[in-house]
């Protein structure tokens, strides 16, 4: 299976603070970059969602915004 077009289109938005700071947005942006990751990198999905976490914090920092 594939990652959805709606979950790709998501990730290709930029980050922002308010999405950092939004409980269930930022929890949606991770599980849809790890399924991503285990789609195209053949990882199992603890090693995604932490690989994930890791993307969401830098991306976040870099907008200020700590996770």
């Amino acid at each position: 299976m594939t990652i959805s077009p709606h979950a790709r289109a998501v990730l290709e938005q930029p980050m922002t603070t308010s999405v950092c700071h939004d409980f269930r947005e930022i929890r949606s942006r991770v599980m849809y970059k790890a399924w991503a990751i285990m789609e195209e990198e053949q990882v199992p999905f603890q090693e995604a969602v932490k690989r994930a976490w890791d993307w969401a914090k830098s991306e976040c920092a870099k907008v200020g915004a700590i996770v």
